[in-house]
C-alpha cells in the first residue's frame, strides 16, 4: 500500500494545515497534514527570526513580512498590545489574506506560549500540486511531504 495514500486525494484549492520545520532552502518539511475547513485567512505560526521597526516588518520562517500600519498585535493573555513588546524569540502567529501575486498580508499578529518544542505551522489554500516531486505550494511555501508525513480529514 502507497505512503501517499493521502497525498493522492490532496487538491488544488483544498484549505490544509500543515504542521512541520521549515527548512534554510525556504521549504517546509511536513510531518503532519490535516484538510480543515474553509476559511478566507493564511497563517503561519513559528518563531520571530527578526523585527525590524524602521521598515515595519517581521521575520519568520527565513522570508521577511510587511505590516501594515495599522496591524493588530495580541499578547499572550490575548490583549492587544504594542508591536514593540515583540522580541526575537518569541512564538507567534500571523494571520491575514494571501495571493500568490502578493504573498502573505498580515492583518494580525497573535502571540504564542513558546512550549520548548513548538512545531511551525502554516494554514491555507493548496496553490499547486507536484506529485511526482511529491511537494505541495501552501501560502507561498514549498511543502515537502515524505513518508513520515501524516495526512489526516480523509
Amino acid at each position: 500500500m502507497s505512503q501517499f495514500i493521502g497525498f493522492d486525494y490532496l487538491k488544488v484549492g483544498q484549505r490544509i494545515k500543515v504542521k512541520g520545520k521549515s527548512s534554510e532552502d525556504r521549504t517546509f518539511v511536513a510531518s503532519e497534514i490535516s484538510v480543515k475547513s474553509p476559511d478566507d485567512q493564511a497563517k503561519i505560526e513559528g518563531v520571530l527570526q527578526r523585527l525590524d521597526h524602521q521598515k515595519n516588518s517581521v521575520r519568520i520562517f527565513n522570508r521577511d513580512f510587511a505590516l501594515p500600519g495599522n496591524i493588530q498585535v495580541k499578547g499572550l493573555q490575548h490583549n492587544l498590545i504594542d508591536l514593540k513588546e515583540l522580541k526575537t524569540g518569541d512564538v507567534v502567529k500571523l494571520k491575514g489574506k494571501y495571493s500568490a501575486s502578493n504573498g502573505l498580508m498580515p492583518e494580525k499578529i497573535i502571540m504564542k506560549e513558546n512550549m520548548g518544542f513548538n512545531v511551525d505551522e502554516l494554514h491555507g489554500a493548496i496553490g499547486e500540486i507536484h506529485r511526482a516531486q511529491k511537494t505541495l505550494e501552501v501560502t507561498g511555501f514549498t511543502v515537502v511531504v515524505n513518508e513520515k508525513t501524516a495526512i489526516e480529514g480523509f
